[in-house]
């Protein structure tokens, strides 16, 4: 998802992605209700054969099923938020294991698309005195070429002043 807020000022631009955030906890809830009974059903007519190991390898499924809900869950509150704010371009991420904060002069800052030879996507960087950070992992490929377009065309606006 996609938060884009442009004012009339070249020099005021900010951009917030975050993740497509599906079902979570409820979603969870909802999958084991329907599963558990089926699966165990499937499991209790293995035991009554004699073949009880198969039971166990029934439950990996289930397993990574709750697994998945539970990353899906764990990353629901990360962003990535691009701030144009004069002279200053402001670069916030935040995920559950780190927090980075960084700044780049919006006279000195290279906005730089890339095509990734695996897959066939794009990248999306911001360069300045010899550091390059990639902004856009929450983004489809569209949204990031959309984003360095109008990125690049404020900051001529700018450089322009």
């Amino acid at each position: 998802m996609v938060e884009c807020v442009r004012a009339g000022d070249p020099a005021h631009f900010c951009v917030t992605a975050r993740p497509n955030y599906v079902a979570g906890g409820a979603g969870l809830r909802v999958a084991m209700v329907v599963l558990l009974p089926w699966w165990g059903g499937i499991g209790a007519a293995f035991v009554k054969l004699g073949a009880w190991p198969v039971t166990l390898f029934m439950l990996l499924p289930l397993l990574g099923l709750a697994w998945a809900f539970h990353q899906v869950e764990r990353h629901a509150g990360d962003f990535e938020r691009l701030t144009l704010d004069d002279d200053r371009l402001v670069l916030d991420t935040h995920t559950p294991d780190a927090d980075q904060h960084l700044e780049f002069n919006s006279h000195w800052v290279q906005v730089a698309l890339y095509s990734t030879s695996a897959g066939g996507g794009n990248v999306l960087t911001l360069r300045s005195h010899g550091k390059e950070v990639a902004f856009g992992h929450l983004l489809s490929d569209e949204e990031r070429t959309a984003i360095s377009r109008e990125l690049n065309l404020r900051l001529a606006q700018i450089k322009h002043y």
